[in-house]
């Protein structure tokens, strides 16, 4: 039996298919405009269920909605009201983004048991902290590398577009770019670096688990022992649908 989990932002979709007698058998990224592409692939599979997290605009989720329609696969819309494997203690559970809930799910799918705290560098940076008890406690949420960038030029009339592949660790910067960089991408590092501090003094041990689209830009500048998981929401994805497989 396979089963598909779907992660569709504003600006990427990811999907992750699963066979229950395998691991992970297919992973794919791709921009949000191509769900003619997700369509023909998904042909190539007879799924059973499906899981979506969307962050993305009503039109865009109504088109995906409608391909899985078409193709038909049963799938579920993680919300606030999703049965999980996990306990949500956050306050305002509604204006929690799905996405977030992904990543905790995920971290107790790798971590069962055990304290961690998320790290999700995409547009934002998002910090999600599940207890041992599997207790999903809440977190943080910070601008990303590229809002901070974007801002930079767009609030200023002369500082220009920067890339963070330009980066070259430069203390001090020796040119307008370098100085942009330099102090963002350190800001960032002690931000994270200020952050995991602070969550160990309550839970430790704990592990740190680096994930999004940005995280290679990061990982090796932190103190902290870190594990890289790129694709940790969509394994949470998968664990919250087969618990709700498993309930039916």
């Amino acid at each position: 039996m396979f089963l598909l989990a779907i992660d569709q932002g504003n600006t990427n979709l990811k999907y992750a298919i699963h066979h229950s007698s395998k691991s992970l058998i297919d992973i794919k990224s791709f921009r949000i405009q191509s769900i003619e592409q997700l369509h023909n692939e998904l042909k190539n599979y007879t799924i059973k269920h499906a899981i979506v997290c969307s962050v993305a605009t009503d039109d865009k989720q109504a088109k995906l909605f409608h391909a899985l329609e078409d193709l038909k696969i049963s799938f579920i819309q993680l919300n606030a009201s999703t049965p999980l494997p996990i306990k949500n203690c956050y306050e305002t559970p509604h204006t929690l983004g799905y996405d977030r809930l992904a990543d905790a799910v995920g971290a107790w799918s790798l971590f069962r048991g055990e304290n961690s705290l998320v790290i999700d560098c995409g547009t934002c940076i998002n910090y999600e902290l599940i207890n041992k008890s599997g207790e999903y406690l809440g977190g943080g949420i910070s601008p990303g590398l590229n809002m901070r960038l974007d801002a930079l030029h767009h609030y200023t009339g002369k500082l220009p577009v920067t890339n963070p592949n330009d980066f070259l660790e430069k203390y001090p910067g020796v040119n307008t770019v370098q100085s942009i960089l330099s102090a963002t991408m350190g800001g960032i590092v002690g931000e994270i670096d200020w952050m995991i501090n602070k969550y160990q003094k309550n839970f430790s041990p704990l592990n740190i688990i680096l994930t999004g689209g940005d995280a290679p830009h990061f990982g090796k500048y932190l103190k902290n022992k870190i594990f890289a998981h790129p694709n940790l929401a969509l394994y949470g994805l998968l664990e919250i649908l087969s618990y709700n497989i498993e309930k039916e």
